[in-house]
Protein backbone atom coordinates (compact mmCIF):
# COMPACT_ATOMS: atom_id res chain seq x y z
CA UNK A 1 0.00 0.00 0.00
CA UNK A 2 1.66 3.16 -1.07
CA UNK A 3 2.04 5.81 1.67
CA UNK A 4 2.70 9.36 2.26
CA UNK A 5 3.57 11.23 4.97
CA UNK A 6 3.16 14.90 4.78
CA UNK A 7 5.34 16.96 7.72
CA UNK A 8 4.60 20.44 9.04
CA UNK A 9 1.20 21.06 7.65
CA UNK A 10 -0.73 24.34 8.50
CA UNK A 11 -3.88 22.97 8.39
CA UNK A 12 -6.74 24.91 7.99
CA UNK A 13 -9.89 22.87 8.81
CA UNK A 14 -13.19 22.54 11.20
CA UNK A 15 -11.49 19.85 14.22
CA UNK A 16 -7.75 20.27 13.45
CA UNK A 17 -6.00 23.11 13.10
CA UNK A 18 -1.94 24.63 13.05
CA UNK A 19 1.02 23.13 12.22
CA UNK A 20 0.81 19.20 12.50
CA UNK A 21 1.89 16.15 9.82
CA UNK A 22 -0.68 14.00 8.09
CA UNK A 23 -0.33 10.34 6.96
CA UNK A 24 -1.54 8.96 4.40
CA UNK A 25 -2.53 5.22 3.32
CA UNK A 26 -4.90 3.85 0.63
CA UNK A 27 -6.04 6.95 -0.49
CA UNK A 28 -6.95 8.20 2.98
CA UNK A 29 -5.81 9.84 5.67
CA UNK A 30 -4.85 7.61 8.57
CA UNK A 31 -3.69 9.98 11.12
CA UNK A 32 -3.06 13.30 12.14
CA UNK A 33 -1.05 14.42 14.71
CA UNK A 34 2.64 16.31 15.23
CA UNK A 35 6.02 14.35 15.06
CA UNK A 36 4.34 11.42 13.44
CA UNK A 37 7.21 8.56 12.38
CA UNK A 38 7.55 7.84 8.99
CA UNK A 39 7.72 3.84 7.86
CA UNK A 40 9.94 1.92 5.77
CA UNK A 41 8.87 3.17 1.86
CA UNK A 42 6.82 5.72 3.05
CA UNK A 43 7.08 9.05 0.89
CA UNK A 44 7.91 12.37 3.24
CA UNK A 45 6.40 15.52 1.91
CA UNK A 46 7.63 18.83 3.84
CA UNK A 47 5.28 21.20 3.86
CA UNK A 48 7.52 24.01 5.24
CA UNK A 49 4.36 25.63 7.24
CA UNK A 50 2.57 26.36 4.55
CA UNK A 51 -1.49 26.22 4.65
CA UNK A 52 -3.37 23.07 4.28
CA UNK A 53 -6.84 22.81 3.21
CA UNK A 54 -9.13 20.60 2.08
CA UNK A 55 -9.44 19.61 -1.76
CA UNK A 56 -12.54 22.40 -2.94
CA UNK A 57 -15.79 21.15 -3.50
CA UNK A 58 -17.59 22.73 -6.88
CA UNK A 59 -21.36 21.80 -6.48
CA UNK A 60 -22.15 23.27 -10.10
CA UNK A 61 -19.88 22.68 -12.95
CA UNK A 62 -21.05 21.91 -16.28
CA UNK A 63 -18.37 19.21 -17.18
CA UNK A 64 -19.92 18.64 -20.61
CA UNK A 65 -20.42 22.51 -21.02
CA UNK A 66 -23.64 24.20 -21.13
CA UNK A 67 -24.45 27.33 -23.68
CA UNK A 68 -26.15 27.22 -26.83
CA UNK A 69 -29.10 30.14 -26.23
CA UNK A 70 -26.95 32.08 -29.19
CA UNK A 71 -26.88 29.15 -31.49
CA UNK A 72 -24.39 25.81 -31.64
CA UNK A 73 -21.75 27.88 -32.22
CA UNK A 74 -22.23 29.15 -28.66
CA UNK A 75 -22.01 26.20 -26.85
CA UNK A 76 -19.30 26.08 -24.17
CA UNK A 77 -16.49 23.69 -24.75
CA UNK A 78 -16.26 20.56 -21.93
CA UNK A 79 -13.76 20.43 -19.40
CA UNK A 80 -10.70 19.57 -19.09
CA UNK A 81 -9.65 17.33 -15.94
CA UNK A 82 -6.51 19.43 -16.09
CA UNK A 83 -8.34 22.32 -15.51
CA UNK A 84 -9.90 21.00 -12.76
CA UNK A 85 -6.63 20.00 -10.92
CA UNK A 86 -5.28 23.46 -11.56
CA UNK A 87 -8.17 24.98 -9.74
CA UNK A 88 -7.60 23.10 -6.73
CA UNK A 89 -10.73 21.19 -6.85
CA UNK A 90 -10.83 17.94 -5.89
CA UNK A 91 -14.61 17.11 -6.31
CA UNK A 92 -17.22 17.94 -8.52
CA UNK A 93 -20.63 17.57 -9.31
CA UNK A 94 -21.99 17.87 -12.98
CA UNK A 95 -24.97 18.86 -14.45
CA UNK A 96 -26.52 20.45 -17.77
CA UNK A 97 -28.15 23.37 -18.17
CA UNK A 98 -30.23 25.09 -21.24
CA UNK A 99 -29.76 22.67 -23.50
CA UNK A 100 -31.31 19.40 -22.70
CA UNK A 101 -31.36 18.84 -26.42
CA UNK A 102 -27.86 18.24 -27.57
CA UNK A 103 -26.41 17.03 -24.53
CA UNK A 104 -27.69 14.50 -22.79
CA UNK A 105 -27.77 12.84 -19.30
CA UNK A 106 -26.03 10.09 -20.73
CA UNK A 107 -23.20 12.10 -21.72
CA UNK A 108 -23.21 13.85 -18.62
CA UNK A 109 -22.71 10.48 -16.71
CA UNK A 110 -20.01 9.57 -19.35
CA UNK A 111 -18.17 12.19 -18.32
CA UNK A 112 -18.65 11.78 -14.73
CA UNK A 113 -17.14 8.32 -15.42
CA UNK A 114 -14.15 9.34 -17.11
CA UNK A 115 -13.51 11.92 -13.76
CA UNK A 116 -13.72 9.52 -12.16
CA UNK A 117 -10.79 7.20 -13.70
CA UNK A 118 -8.97 9.83 -14.10
CA UNK A 119 -8.76 10.31 -10.39
CA UNK A 120 -10.71 13.12 -9.35
CA UNK A 121 -14.26 12.60 -7.17
CA UNK A 122 -17.41 13.12 -9.41
CA UNK A 123 -21.13 13.12 -8.97
CA UNK A 124 -23.78 14.60 -11.47
CA UNK A 125 -27.28 15.13 -11.63
CA UNK A 126 -30.35 13.55 -13.81
CA UNK A 127 -32.17 16.36 -15.51
CA UNK A 128 -31.70 20.14 -17.04
CA UNK A 129 -34.06 23.27 -17.84
CA UNK A 130 -36.83 21.40 -19.83
CA UNK A 131 -39.90 19.77 -18.46
CA UNK A 132 -40.65 16.62 -18.54
CA UNK A 133 -36.77 15.98 -17.46
CA UNK A 134 -34.41 14.16 -19.54
CA UNK A 135 -33.18 10.91 -18.34
CA UNK A 136 -31.45 8.21 -18.64
CA UNK A 137 -34.07 5.52 -17.60
CA UNK A 138 -37.01 7.33 -18.45
CA UNK A 139 -37.75 8.43 -14.50
CA UNK A 140 -35.62 10.66 -12.05
CA UNK A 141 -36.50 8.30 -9.41
CA UNK A 142 -34.73 5.02 -10.86
CA UNK A 143 -31.99 7.60 -12.58
CA UNK A 144 -31.00 8.12 -8.50
CA UNK A 145 -31.41 4.64 -7.69
CA UNK A 146 -29.65 2.93 -10.09
CA UNK A 147 -27.06 4.96 -11.37
CA UNK A 148 -24.38 5.36 -8.70
CA UNK A 149 -23.13 8.81 -10.08
CA UNK A 150 -26.35 10.91 -9.97
CA UNK A 151 -27.60 12.17 -6.84
CA UNK A 152 -30.12 14.55 -7.56
CA UNK A 153 -32.03 16.13 -10.29
CA UNK A 154 -31.60 19.99 -12.33
CA UNK A 155 -34.20 22.00 -12.66
CA UNK A 156 -34.99 25.80 -13.32
CA UNK A 157 -37.42 28.24 -12.01
CA UNK A 158 -38.17 32.37 -12.14
CA UNK A 159 -36.18 32.18 -15.88
CA UNK A 160 -37.72 33.14 -18.89
CA UNK A 161 -35.55 30.19 -20.48
CA UNK A 162 -37.18 27.68 -18.47
CA UNK A 163 -40.11 25.02 -18.81
CA UNK A 164 -42.01 27.33 -16.14
CA UNK A 165 -42.85 24.63 -13.46
CA UNK A 166 -45.73 24.93 -10.69
CA UNK A 167 -45.40 24.34 -6.97
CA UNK A 168 -47.16 20.87 -7.34
CA UNK A 169 -45.21 20.00 -10.10
CA UNK A 170 -41.78 20.63 -8.50
CA UNK A 171 -42.88 19.23 -5.05
CA UNK A 172 -43.43 15.64 -6.78
CA UNK A 173 -40.28 15.72 -8.51
CA UNK A 174 -38.16 16.53 -5.46
CA UNK A 175 -40.33 14.23 -3.95
CA UNK A 176 -39.72 11.38 -6.17
CA UNK A 177 -36.07 11.83 -6.11
CA UNK A 178 -36.35 12.04 -1.82
CA UNK A 179 -37.67 8.83 -1.75
CA UNK A 180 -35.05 7.35 -4.33
CA UNK A 181 -32.14 8.59 -2.61
CA UNK A 182 -33.21 7.27 0.74
CA UNK A 183 -33.18 4.10 -0.56
CA UNK A 184 -29.98 4.57 -2.07
CA UNK A 185 -28.19 6.33 0.43
CA UNK A 186 -27.49 9.90 -1.27
CA UNK A 187 -28.45 12.95 -0.72
CA UNK A 188 -31.24 13.18 -3.47
CA UNK A 189 -31.70 17.09 -4.14
CA UNK A 190 -33.21 18.72 -6.23
CA UNK A 191 -30.79 21.63 -8.01
CA UNK A 192 -32.86 24.93 -8.60
CA UNK A 193 -31.25 27.12 -11.03
CA UNK A 194 -32.82 30.24 -9.64
CA UNK A 195 -33.20 33.22 -12.03
CA UNK A 196 -33.89 36.72 -12.25
CA UNK A 197 -37.80 36.46 -11.28
CA UNK A 198 -37.91 35.96 -7.30
CA UNK A 199 -41.90 35.54 -7.53
CA UNK A 200 -40.47 32.20 -8.47
CA UNK A 201 -39.47 31.35 -5.01
CA UNK A 202 -42.33 31.77 -3.62
CA UNK A 203 -43.26 28.11 -3.86
CA UNK A 204 -39.98 26.94 -2.38
CA UNK A 205 -41.82 28.83 1.15
CA UNK A 206 -45.09 27.76 0.26
CA UNK A 207 -43.85 24.30 0.18
CA UNK A 208 -42.32 24.94 3.46
CA UNK A 209 -45.01 26.41 4.91
CA UNK A 210 -48.01 24.04 3.96
CA UNK A 211 -45.86 20.78 4.28
CA UNK A 212 -43.94 18.87 5.71
CA UNK A 213 -41.29 18.15 2.91
CA UNK A 214 -37.96 18.48 4.22
CA UNK A 215 -35.76 21.64 2.95
CA UNK A 216 -32.57 20.18 3.18
CA UNK A 217 -33.57 18.36 -0.60
CA UNK A 218 -33.95 21.96 -1.97
CA UNK A 219 -30.64 23.31 -3.48
CA UNK A 220 -31.31 26.81 -4.81
CA UNK A 221 -27.94 28.17 -6.76
CA UNK A 222 -27.30 31.60 -8.02
CA UNK A 223 -29.06 32.87 -5.03
CA UNK A 224 -26.56 36.34 -4.93
CA UNK A 225 -28.98 37.91 -6.95
CA UNK A 226 -31.58 37.58 -3.83
CA UNK A 227 -30.30 38.73 -0.88
CA UNK A 228 -33.22 39.00 1.49
CA UNK A 229 -35.03 36.18 0.53
CA UNK A 230 -32.07 34.09 0.40
CA UNK A 231 -31.79 35.57 4.49
CA UNK A 232 -35.10 34.22 5.30
CA UNK A 233 -34.76 30.81 3.72
CA UNK A 234 -31.31 30.03 5.68
CA UNK A 235 -33.18 31.40 8.88
CA UNK A 236 -35.89 28.65 7.82
CA UNK A 237 -33.31 25.96 7.97
CA UNK A 238 -32.73 25.78 3.79
CA UNK A 239 -29.26 25.71 1.82
CA UNK A 240 -28.57 28.42 -0.43
CA UNK A 241 -25.59 27.85 -3.39
CA UNK A 242 -24.14 31.03 -4.49
CA UNK A 243 -22.03 31.65 -7.63
CA UNK A 244 -18.76 33.02 -7.92
CA UNK A 245 -18.15 36.44 -9.83
CA UNK A 246 -15.15 38.41 -9.29
CA UNK A 247 -16.04 42.03 -8.32
CA UNK A 248 -19.49 40.89 -6.23
CA UNK A 249 -18.03 39.25 -3.56
CA UNK A 250 -20.05 41.11 -1.12
CA UNK A 251 -23.07 39.36 -2.34
CA UNK A 252 -21.60 37.01 -0.33
CA UNK A 253 -20.46 38.92 2.65
CA UNK A 254 -24.26 40.32 2.59
CA UNK A 255 -25.05 36.86 3.55
CA UNK A 256 -22.94 35.65 6.17
CA UNK A 257 -23.90 35.87 9.91
CA UNK A 258 -27.08 34.17 9.63
CA UNK A 259 -26.41 30.57 9.36
CA UNK A 260 -23.03 29.78 7.68
CA UNK A 261 -22.77 26.29 7.67
CA UNK A 262 -25.37 26.59 5.17
CA UNK A 263 -24.04 28.49 2.60
CA UNK A 264 -21.95 27.27 -0.01
CA UNK A 265 -20.08 28.47 -3.26
CA UNK A 266 -20.07 26.92 -6.82
CA UNK A 267 -18.76 28.25 -10.26
CA UNK A 268 -20.62 27.21 -12.96
CA UNK A 269 -17.50 26.19 -14.55
CA UNK A 270 -17.87 25.39 -18.46
CA UNK A 271 -21.63 26.92 -18.37
CA UNK A 272 -22.84 30.38 -20.40
CA UNK A 273 -23.18 33.57 -18.85
CA UNK A 274 -25.78 35.85 -21.74
CA UNK A 275 -25.96 39.34 -21.27
CA UNK A 276 -29.27 39.82 -22.46
CA UNK A 277 -31.27 43.85 -23.12
CA UNK A 278 -34.60 44.36 -22.13
CA UNK A 279 -36.51 42.62 -24.67
CA UNK A 280 -34.41 38.96 -23.97
CA UNK A 281 -32.07 39.09 -26.86
CA UNK A 282 -28.94 37.85 -26.38
CA UNK A 283 -26.04 40.81 -26.75
CA UNK A 284 -23.05 39.29 -25.25
CA UNK A 285 -21.92 35.99 -24.19
CA UNK A 286 -19.08 34.78 -21.68
CA UNK A 287 -18.82 31.71 -19.75
CA UNK A 288 -18.17 30.64 -15.85
CA UNK A 289 -14.61 29.39 -14.72
CA UNK A 290 -13.82 26.68 -12.11
CA UNK A 291 -10.77 28.59 -11.18
CA UNK A 292 -13.04 31.16 -9.58
CA UNK A 293 -13.57 28.89 -6.34
CA UNK A 294 -10.48 29.42 -4.63
CA UNK A 295 -9.90 33.00 -6.20
CA UNK A 296 -13.42 33.89 -4.53
CA UNK A 297 -12.33 32.35 -1.07
CA UNK A 298 -8.65 34.55 -1.48
CA UNK A 299 -11.11 37.42 -2.05
CA UNK A 300 -13.41 36.78 1.30
CA UNK A 301 -10.41 36.66 3.24
CA UNK A 302 -8.74 39.94 1.65
CA UNK A 303 -12.24 41.67 2.43
CA UNK A 304 -11.74 40.16 6.49
CA UNK A 305 -13.63 36.95 5.95
CA UNK A 306 -12.18 34.45 8.79
CA UNK A 307 -9.77 32.09 6.60
CA UNK A 308 -11.93 28.73 8.17
CA UNK A 309 -15.23 30.51 7.08
CA UNK A 310 -14.39 31.19 3.84
CA UNK A 311 -12.62 27.60 2.85
CA UNK A 312 -15.81 26.13 4.49
CA UNK A 313 -17.60 27.48 2.04
CA UNK A 314 -16.31 26.03 -0.83
CA UNK A 315 -15.01 22.79 1.17
CA UNK A 316 -17.08 21.20 4.30
CA UNK A 317 -20.53 23.03 3.54
CA UNK A 318 -21.01 21.34 0.28
CA UNK A 319 -19.68 18.40 0.90
CA UNK A 320 -21.94 17.97 3.63
CA UNK A 321 -25.13 19.35 1.88
CA UNK A 322 -24.46 16.84 -0.81
CA UNK A 323 -23.65 13.77 1.59
CA UNK A 324 -20.53 13.29 0.10
CA UNK A 325 -18.72 10.79 2.14
CA UNK A 326 -15.38 11.85 3.40
CA UNK A 327 -14.87 14.91 1.71
CA UNK A 328 -14.52 18.35 2.78
CA UNK A 329 -12.14 18.59 5.70
CA UNK A 330 -8.74 17.01 6.62
CA UNK A 331 -9.91 14.22 9.36
CA UNK A 332 -8.83 10.73 10.37
CA UNK A 333 -10.75 8.23 8.24
CA UNK A 334 -11.75 11.09 5.31
CA UNK A 335 -10.33 11.06 1.80
CA UNK A 336 -6.65 12.14 1.18
CA UNK A 337 -8.00 15.26 -0.90
CA UNK A 338 -5.95 18.25 0.15
CA UNK A 339 -4.33 21.30 -1.20
CA UNK A 340 -0.54 22.52 0.35
CA UNK A 341 -1.05 26.31 -1.18
CA UNK A 342 2.15 28.60 -1.85
CA UNK A 343 0.36 32.02 -0.86
CA UNK A 344 -2.97 32.16 -3.37
CA UNK A 345 -1.55 28.84 -5.48
CA UNK A 346 -1.81 25.41 -5.53
CA UNK A 347 1.56 23.60 -4.66
CA UNK A 348 0.38 20.08 -4.40
CA UNK A 349 -2.71 18.72 -4.69
CA UNK A 350 -3.97 14.88 -3.41
CA UNK A 351 -6.48 13.70 -4.61
CA UNK A 352 -6.49 9.92 -3.06
CA UNK A 353 -2.87 10.17 -4.27
CA UNK A 354 -0.84 13.20 -5.55
CA UNK A 355 -1.95 14.75 -8.59
CA UNK A 356 0.03 18.01 -8.35
CA UNK A 357 3.26 18.83 -6.45
CA UNK A 358 5.63 22.05 -7.55
CA UNK A 359 2.81 23.23 -9.39
CA UNK A 360 3.23 20.28 -11.92
CA UNK A 361 1.11 17.85 -12.99
CA UNK A 362 1.88 14.38 -12.10
CA UNK A 363 -0.85 12.86 -14.60
CA UNK A 364 -1.78 14.31 -17.39
CA UNK A 365 -5.27 13.95 -18.97
CA UNK A 366 -5.44 11.23 -22.39
CA UNK A 367 -5.00 13.16 -25.43
CA UNK A 368 -3.10 16.42 -23.57
CA UNK A 369 -0.34 15.69 -25.79
CA UNK A 370 -1.68 15.41 -29.66
CA UNK A 371 -4.89 18.11 -29.14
Amino acid sequence: MDMTLIKNADILSSEIKGINDILIAGGKIQKVDRNLESYDGCAVIDADGRLTVPGLVDGHVHLIGGGGEDGCLSRVPPLSEKKIVEAGVTSVVGLLGTDGYTRTVRDLVAKTKAVKEYGLSAWCLTGSYQIPSPTITGSIGDDVMFIDEIIGVKVAIGDHRCSMPEKNELLRMAANVRMASLMSKKCGITHIHVGADERALEMLFEIARTTTFPLRHFYPTHMGSHPEISKEWLKMGGHIDLTCQKGKEDLIINLLGIKDDQISLSTDSNGSFPIWNEKKEIIGMKAGSIKNLLETVFALIDLGVDKGTAFSLATKNPAKALMLKGKGEIKEGYDADMLILDGKNVDILFAGGVMMKNGSYVKQSMYEDCL
